[in-house]
């Protein structure tokens, strides 16, 4: 999902999508501002510490939509299709992408010229400055890197995914106003629509270089992978067709007419590859076509809300949710019957979707949370929360610098009365993502808070969950006035 320019003219129609270059076209980009969540927070001398119990914690799946107008990502449970949380990013969100285990996800912020990284178990983010007016972004397979288009700057910056916060690792120079983006199964390449060029930029994300550019139809956008990795399909805007790349050769083998009028903005293809959706933005609808035809053609149109902009599929294939702009809502397919089953209100206006699987295992996990005064060796003053939270762990990266004046949080994390080790710990305070910790053998994990005393914070340390093990979080406050709270794996984010 790509480019949106907002306007605030009263009576007129507030997005449109797509790159573009002066003159004041319909589809220039509009840059976005973000107030980035600080990695510093304040921070208070006493100590105080909490446990939680182990409760184990099902999986589950998620839509998380980009509202454009409001800042914010907003985090749909597709179980009952209600909102569960919103969480502030930047202004003019576009681009979202999820982590492969669906515990991270990624949103570019078009004024801010930022990243942000959005850990849904905590409810924070934190942002990382990339090019100018990111708007579209992927992960790649294996979770470890990020990819950004920037469409004033002309490129695609590369970031670390896998760290807290991110950090750029390469700037590559990709074609005139890239739009979308997408990475290939095996990883070793990254597909961009390059909006006023009209081709698809071909990049070697192992040495993060221009390969070559493919020639595709007018104003491309939206970009997918099929599964297998050998075809892209890549919308044509202009031309109301989506043109379909052979990976093998890099040249387009089809051109697939969508219809009169329709303006495709984005393209997802379901999980097994046979189906791909196409989100219509000039005839209020999703186009599905089938990928197994020779050539592959439309087999059915879906009337949705005014405008869609964004489109995603669910991981079993069984819906697809479409962003309906103009109507702030999203419009959910029963894929199998092609009708929406289900509208979800409430969002402003609403324009890239992602969606995956938050995977947890079946071991509980237990949690504890300890902050101590600096200087005050193992927690003199601990004991305001109920548990175990002893206050001599020591993670493997502590965050922060001694000189500062903010509390140690001190984290310890354990499944079936074991410590866990090498398991990342975010700590959080209110909404802010403070720093990142690995845990140790003894399965603890430190944040050194840098800031001002605070004699009334509360923090939180999370524990995502993994394949084997369920999420946990621990929640200690540190005002002597005030009991410590605490909160439970398994909650909603």
């Amino acid at each position: 999902m790509s480019g949106i320019a907002v306007s605030d003219t009263p009576g007129r129609r507030r997005a449109r999508r797509g790159g573009g270059s002066g003159g004041g076209a319909w589809w220039a980009p509009a840059r976005v501002g973000f107030a980035g969540l600080a990695l510093l927070a304040t921070a208070v001398v006493p100590s105080a510490s909490a446990t939680t119990q182990p409760v184990p914690a099902p999986a589950r799946t998620f839509a998380y939509v980009a509202n454009g107008l409001a800042g914010s990502l907003s985090v749909v449970d597709t179980a009952d299709n209600t909102v569960t949380s919103t969480i502030d990013v930047g202004d003019d969100p576009n681009g979202v992408a999820v982590s492969p285990d669906g515990n991270r996800v990624f949103v570019a912020n078009r004024l801010s010229d930022t990243v942000s990284l959005v850990v849904p178990a905590a409810g924070g983010s934190v942002s990382v400055p990339v090019g100018d007016n990111p708007v579209g972004v992927a992960v790649s397979p294996d979770g470890t890197r990020a990819y950004v288009t920037n469409t004033i700057s002309n490129d695609m910056t590369v970031i670390t995914a896998d760290e807290v916060p991110p950090a750029v690792i390469a700037t590559v120079h990709v074609g005139t106003r890239p739009q979308d983006v997408a990475i290939a199964p095996n990883g070793t390449r990254a597909y961009v629509a390059n909006f006023l060029d009209r081709n698809v930029a071909v990049v070697d994300t192992t040495t993060n270089t221009l390969l070559t550019t493919v020639p595709v139809g007018q104003f491309p956008q939206g970009v997918a992978v099929s599964p297998d990795g050998a075809r892209v399909y890549v919308t044509d805007f202009g031309d109301g067709t989506v043109s379909v790349i052979d990976t093998a050769t890099d040249t387009v083998r089809f051109t697939v007419p969508i219809g009169t009028n329709t303006s495709p903005a984005d393209v997802a293809v379901s999980r097994d590859g046979t189906r791909a959706y196409v989100a219509d933005f000039g005839t209020d609808s999703v186009s599905v076509i089938d990928t197994t035809a020779n050539p592959p053609a439309v087999i059915a149109t879906v009337p949705v809300g005014e405008e869609p902009l964004g489109v995603a599929v669910t991981p079993d294939g069984a819906h697809a949710y479409a962003t309906d702009s103009m109507d702030n809502s999203v419009s959910v397919i029963d894929t199998a019957t092609h009708t929406v089953t289900d509208t979800i209100g409430g969002f402003a206006i609403p324009l890239g979707v992602a969606i995956a699987t938050r995977g947890v295992g079946a071991t509980p996990t237990a949690l504890t949370l300890t902050a101590e005064r600096r200087g005050t060796g193992h927690g003199t003053e601990k004991g305001r929360g109920e548990g175990h939270g002893d206050g001599g762990g020591h993670g493997k990266r502590p965050s922060g610098t001694q000189g500062d004046r903010g509390p140690i949080l001190k984290a310890r994390l354990t499944g079936g009365g074991r410590p866990l080790e090498d398991r990342s710990i975010l700590f959080t305070r209110d909404s802010d993502v403070l720093c990142a910790d690995v845990t140790d053998s003894r399965g603890r994990a430190t944040c050194a808070v840098r800031g001002r005393r605070d004699d009334d914070a509360c923090y939180t340390a999370t524990f995502t969950g993994d394949d084997t093990h369920a999420a946990a979080t621990a929640t200690t406050c540190t005002d002597r006035r005030a009991a410590a709270r605490r909160t439970f794996p398994g909650e909603r984010p």
